[in-house]
């Protein structure tokens, strides 16, 4: 949104659901931070491929839960079991009734420079 907005993007609010990609402070980030260094060449952090790698996680631990038998129901049932697990600062809880998994949201603001603000 922001190389498209150009210096309009200044002052424009943006609700996330996911973590600052651009910052140490949390160890989720520094681990996301330090996985898009190793894949080095053109990779540069942002949201969205911090959603990827917090998917993968929760993905693994999914798979982890559900052992060797793996069936559909079987991983359904792993991720419904994930009760308030922190990754790395990041908190995801499932349910039999509840697949929305975080209810974290922060606001971020756009400088016409195309950088993201806290």
């Amino acid at each position: 949104m922001a190389d498209e907005l150009g210096k309009e993007a200044r002052g424009v609010i943006i609700s996330q659901v996911m973590p600052f990609p651009f910052s140490t402070t949390t160890q989720i980030s520094r681990d996301y931070l330090a996985a898009v260094a190793k894949a080095g060449g053109q990779a540069l952090p942002n949201y969205s491929s911090m959603e990827g790698f917090l998917g993968a996680q929760v993905l693994t631990e999914g798979l982890r839960r559900a052992g060797r038998n793996l069936t559909r129901e079987s991983f359904v049932a792993s991720l419904e079991s994930i009760q308030n697990a922190n990754f790395g600062g990041f908190n995801v809880e499932f349910g039999n009734k509840s697949h929305v998994a975080s209810r974290f949201v922060e606001l971020s603001m756009l400088t016409e420079d195309a950088q993201v603000r806290r």
